[in-house]
């Protein structure tokens, strides 16, 4: 009896382990909510196991417009690169990646261009006019540091991962039932 409880217990570890040890998004550039003030040329996701090639990013404007991209895949990191910096604008990621475990896994998250424009005195002096206008001298304003967010994943688990806990635990209950049963035949 007590051999019974042991192994469906140990079978029972074994199972739910692996169920849960799906691949996930550890880092990511631009991460979620950042509001970046540089340009923005690539798109890079980076996984805590490896992926694989057939895994896909795409990237939507405020208009739901794709982004045309080139992604390629290196191991555990997708990178997604842009022919022109992406304009001022809210942006969304949305990946599908197959990690090493064989399951399809999925994710979106956004973030924000802000590029001030920035006119150039040199530009426009080349002209060679002269105006008595008053110049406006541009006044620095204090720069707040961007707090870190954590990178939300929000992935689908697969049916399949739930069917293997219900069955594990519907197969330990039955070999505990099982197992009581014939202990008390026994005394």
């Amino acid at each position: 009896m007590k051999r019974i409880i042991s192994a469906t217990l140990i079978l029972l570890f074994a199972f739910s382990s692996s169920a849960y040890a799906h691949t996930g998004l550890t880092s990511s550039s631009p991460a979620d909510g950042d509001d970046i003030n540089e340009d923005v040329y690539e798109i890079v996701l980076e996984f805590n196991t490896k992926i694989e090639l057939t895994s896909t990013v795409k990237v939507f404007n405020v208009n739901n417009e794709e982004i045309a991209s080139n992604t390629q895949v290196n191991d555990n990191v997708m990178t997604s690169g842009f022919m022109e910096p992406l304009e001022n604008g809210t942006y969304t990621v949305e990946w599908k990646i197959i990690g090493a475990d064989g399951h399809p896994i999925q994710g979106t998250y956004s973030f924000k261009v802000n590029q001030e424009e920035i006119n150039d005195p040199a530009v426009s002096g080349e002209s060679g006019e002269t105006t008595d206008a008053p110049t406006e001298e541009p006044v620095e304003e204090p720069v707040e540091e961007p707090v870190e967010q954590p990178v939300e994943i929000h992935s689908k688990i697969a049916s399949n991962d739930i069917l293997v806990v219900i069955l594990v635990i519907l197969f330990t209950l039955a070999g505990g039932f099982f197992g009581w049963i014939i202990g008390r035949r026994q005394k």
